[in-house]
């Protein structure tokens, strides 16, 4: 808040002075009103901001926090984050679906739905104030989740660099949306499961684990598609493992996208 008061308060300050000077016919040596000055201040201001932004970061609070399993024998997990980066991996101990370390804190609400714990995590404090590509904090978290217990998994993550490996975990369905981010997800090796990956500027690549079978869909706009077609050929409009119909373990892949770099391997 600080930051766009001193942000927002620079910019009064300037066009109220350069109103002043021209109302009172002040006049720069060569005969140019300051208002003349004003939209190239501007622009060297907001460079300036820009800059500072790149190499200052604000402190912000880093909070440890677990998800209590409350004796759920399933879950589904919906996970909102930006602003920074995010790993996710095996780790959580039998009584708890999730912990880790939150930069910004974190806000959850866990209901227990019979032998099922929906759980719902997003960052404590909003760290995306305007203007955005002022000096701001980044919300990094490093999530361990509870491999044994069958999830589905919802992420909905905006600018970002993610990690995502998920090899050990039991996911029973997959949903994937980003913004601006980067992304390297690497897929469970184990169970039949849907994964849903919705895009927008993005780079993402996809790591399949050793005997993981798959079937790719892909529904794309401007993007760069690379896929191992040594493991999953070319189908007409598909890309699927020669074994996916009889695969103990497998995925069925769906990716919608706009401007991407995507690779599967």
């Amino acid at each position: 808040m600080r930051r766009n008061q001193l942000f927002w308060g620079v910019v009064l300050l300037l066009v109220g002075g350069l109103m002043l000077a021209n109302e009172m016919g002040i006049k720069l040596p060569n005969g140019m009103s300051l208002m003349e000055l004003f939209w190239p201040m501007v622009l060297i201001f907001g460079g300036v901001w820009v800059l500072v932004g790149v190499f200052l970061r604000g402190n912000i609070e880093m909070e440890n926090a677990s998800v209590d399993l409350q004796g759920a024998s399933t879950a589904s997990l919906k996970i909102k984050h930006g602003a920074g980066e995010l790993k996710i991996h095996s780790g959580a101990v039998a009584n708890e679906l999730a912990r880790g370390s939150f930069a910004g804190g974190l806000d959850h609400k866990a209901i227990r739905n019979g032998d099922r714990l929906e759980v719902k995590m997003r960052p404590a404090k909003d760290v995306m104030d305007f203007p955005f590509f002022g000096p701001r904090a980044q919300l990094d978290w490093d999530v361990a989740l509870n491999a044994q217990i069958p999830t589905a998994l919802t992420m909905n993550l905006g600018a970002n660099k993610s990690t995502l490996d998920l090899r050990d975990m039991n996911i029973t369905d997959l949903k994937l949306e980003t913004g601006a981010s980067e992304t390297r997800l690497t897929l469970p090796a184990r169970g039949r499961f849907h994964a849903d990956l919705d895009l927008g500027a993005a780079s993402l690549q996809v790591t399949v684990p050793d005997g993981l079978s798959a079937r790719i869909h892909a529904s794309l706009g401007a993007v760069e598609l690379k896929v191992d077609e040594s493991r999953f050929p070319r189908n007409g409009s598909y890309y699927q493992s020669p074994d996916f119909d009889s695969a103990v373990n497998a995925v069925d892949m769906t990716i919608d996208a706009g401007a991407a770099s995507i690779k599967v391997q």
